[in-house]
């Protein structure tokens, strides 16, 4: 389950079109888990993989970030196949770079630390932490953004708004629910992506200023 819930928050989407299809996590993680993905490699990429585990810092997180990275890996294959596909991609994994498998995965693991100790030590909101901290370059993945990678505030908001539309009309054309449930989701957007806009603002508005906020002005 902490493996599934790693992969929930850095690719949820692949983590949702695989629960879509029918993929229970079950089928592919409890094998890699317990075997410790000794059946996904051949024997002189195991031995490197074991190596590696052994000699880590982060031992007890090791395996879940190395499997999170391999979904994360086969991201597009997964993403366009149907149950049977991606049952076959996760039970018999394709060859693959073990080393920049291991990369990427420590590279994801460090970032998690510092975006982490961002929000958590420093006070900012995530978004802010995206924005300000630069990933590694060998991130698949990160947060549900390609290579880690932060778009602009208003380049967020355009893709949410994107998103929404096209959930509402799909809502709306397979009569899942009233015009009346469509206003209401659209002005729920709309608000939280104007208190999104404004709080983004008020914390780059804040990281110029040293960290001190603009003193308002008085008639």
């Amino acid at each position: 389950s902490n493996m599934i819930t790693l992969l929930s928050l850095h690719d949820p989407e692949v983590r949702c079109h695989l629960d879509g299809v029918g993929i229970d996590p079950s089928f592919y993680s409890v094998r890699w888990l317990t075997t410790l993905l000794s059946r996904e490699f051949l024997l002189p990429d195991t031995i490197r993989l074991w190596d590696s585990m052994f000699a880590s810092t982060h031992k007890d997180n090791f395996l879940r970030y190395v499997s999170v990275t391999m979904v994360m890996a086969i991201r597009d294959k997964l993403l366009s196949g149907d149950f049977s596909a991606c049952l076959r991609l996760l039970q018999a994994y394709p060859p693959t770079n073990l080393d920049r498998l291991l990369e990427s995965s420590r590279a994801l693991w460090i970032y998690e630390s510092q975006i982490t100790l961002a929000c958590h030590k420093g006070g900012i909101s995530l978004g802010h932490a995206l924005r300000s901290i630069a990933p590694p370059p060998a991130i698949v993945m990160a947060y549900g953004l390609e290579g880690g990678v932060a778009p602009p505030i208003r380049e967020q908001v355009r893709q949410a708004g994107e998103r929404g539309l096209r959930v509402a009309r799909g809502a709306v054309a397979n009569g899942a629910i009233a015009s009346s449930t469509v206003a209401s989701a659209g002005r729920s957007f709309f608000g939280n992506a104007r208190n999104f806009w404004r709080s983004g603002s008020s914390a780059d508005s804040e990281t110029k200023n040293g960290g001190r906020r603009p003193k308002s002005t008085s008639m």
